[in-house]
């Protein structure tokens, strides 16, 4: 026999992958069906979720006000000023997809991403209209019809995040919704009929650039979706006799035996012990008997048997396949497996241990605990008022009739405090100030009542009026305090300044 007989695998044959990908049940089956339905609804059912507020509130549990300029979750109300905390979430998210890819590869894109769980929604359903009513003019009409009625409800689904998603059916159907709205909702369900029912794989392989960025964060320790050669080859038939190696004790007859040493008696001297055992042997296969089943499976449509490569989004579904076919031949499981670069080929069988303990994964999980410890920080300690008094320059002040000096301030304020309808203000550091509201008439006064709506926001003119025997030269520091009317609590204290005429 040659030595380049010995060199290298055999290469597989040419496959035509169907248009859908085959069923498969399994572990990871299980585990990926499991996260879609999760995430699937998650993502249909959280905009009709009720929390109470109060009256004039939005009773939507997760809303995006843009109206109001706030982010509304359960609980918890965001303003733009909270920027900073969204920041610190999108951290936590980059730095623990870095974490989990550095530990187990492509696991978030075979499991979690957007592509992924809605690609493995509308592969479900062209299996399930291909079984009912097979291939066909009429399977090509009603898969269309079920795409687009997917696509719609996702654009209508995405677009209830931002309007009150019980009234949004009929506003859109009475052409009473905002034009918004209807941009929003045409969007998405075009780039969801496109993405999802077109070019599914297509964006994993070509226009997705995650793929380029996780070679630098994978090492020979991370857990990646491995064909293990050495068990595996050389490919044949089932009726091809297995190796002795892996055939066991009783197989292994003294002529096979012979052949296997007369086989890598061929071999480079520097060939491995595992190598050469491995080696495709004439007359003789490994576990794999080449049924494609890894193939036809798999969402982009990678043959897992030529190595890790940039399509493989580490779903598993290969894995599942090749065990139910190992089931069938009665060999071992773990033909495909999750394994590290660094794992002996020989070891296939041997059970999975994941190194936390690596400097790559300890940094990213670090700056993950960091990047949400200073987010859920944020979030305990949002401040309940939100409240401004910017003093209007031009001109810096007025003098009325009686020798009295006026400074405008413009007042605004926005509150997240359950309860909260009324506020009081006052100056300190001027003796005798009166206040009003633009808005008011009647006579200033030193203490402030303002009512506040039930949009929990106050945008309005502040009048701050000193009497002329108590007007200060120049510029005169002072505090604007607002308290709560009920309870006398001090809300909020912004510093600021009193113009008087220059002596």
């Amino acid at each position: 026999m040659p030595a380049t007989a010995l060199q290298g695998l055999a290469p597989a044959r040419a496959i035509v992958r169907p248009d859908i990908p085959h069923a498969v049940h399994g572990r990871f089956r299980r585990i990926k069906t499991a996260l879609t339905v999760a995430m699937l609804g998650f993502f249909f059912l959280t905009p009709w979720l009720r929390w109470e507020r109060g009256e004039g509130l939005p009773g939507q549990a997760v809303l995006f006000d843009l109206p109001g300029r706030r982010l509304l979750v359960f609980g918890l109300e965001f303003w733009p000023q909270d920027l900073p905390i969204a920041v610190g979430m999108m951290v936590f998210g980059a730095m623990a997809l870095f974490f989990a890819t550095t530990l187990a590869g492509r696991v978030w894109c075979g499991f979690a991403c957007p592509q992924t769980v809605w690609s493995d929604l509308f592969f479900a359903v062209d299996r399930l209209i291909v079984r009912l009513v097979g291939k066909g003019a009429a399977e090509r009409r009603l898969r269309t019809m079920a795409w687009i009625l997917i696509a719609l409800a996702t654009g209508i689904g995405f677009t209830a995040y931002f309007i009150d998603a019980p009234s949004l059916p009929g506003l859109l159907l009475a052409g009473q919704a905002p034009a918004i709205a209807y941009a929003t909702v045409l969007v998405l369900t075009g780039t969801t009929w496109l993405l999802a029912a077109y070019a599914r794989e297509r964006v994993c392989l070509h226009m997705c650039p995650w793929p380029r960025f996780q070679a630098a964060l994978l090492d020979r320790q991370s857990l990646v979706v491995t064909y293990q050669h050495g068990r595996g080859e050389p490919r044949g038939r089932r009726r091809t006799p297995l190796r002795p190696d892996l055939a066991g004790p009783a197989q292994a007859t003294p002529g096979l035996m012979a052949l296997v040493r007369e086989a890598t008696a061929f071999s480079a001297p520097a060939l491995s012990a595992s190598a050469a055992v491995s080696a495709p042997v004439a007359g003789l296969r490994g576990d794999c008997i080449d049924c494609t089943r890894c193939v036809t499976v798999c969402p982009t449509g990678v043959d897992i048997r030529r190595g890790l490569q940039m399509g493989c989004i580490g779903c598993g579904l290969c894995i599942d396949a090749c065990n139910e076919v190992m089931a069938k031949l009665d060999r071992p499981e773990g033909l495909i497996r999750f394994d590290g670069e660094a794992a002996p080929g020989l070891a296939a069988r041997a059970a999975l241990r994941v190194d936390w303990l690596r400097p790559k994964a300890l940094a990213f999980g670090l700056a993950a605990l960091l990047a949400l410890g200073f987010s859920g920080y944020g979030m305990a300690t949002l401040p309940p008022v939100s409240a401004h008094a910017e003093p209007q320059r031009n001109p810096p002040f007025v003098q009325l009739s009686d020798g009295s000096v006026r400074n405008d301030y413009a007042l605004r304020l926005v509150h997240r405090r359950a309860g909260l309808a009324e506020v009081t203000l006052r100056v300190e550091g001027l003796e005798g100030a009166q206040l009003r509201l633009g808005t008011q008439d009647g006579a200033p006064a030193p203490l402030l009542h303002i009512a506040i709506g039930p949009d929990r926001s106050l945008d309005e003119r502040l009048l701050v009026q000193l009497p002329r025997a108590a007007v200060p030269s120049g510029r005169h520091a002072i505090a604007i305090v607002l308290s709560d009317a009920d309870s006398g609590a001090e809300l909020a204290r912004l510093p600021s300044y009193f113009w008087g005429p220059e002596r």
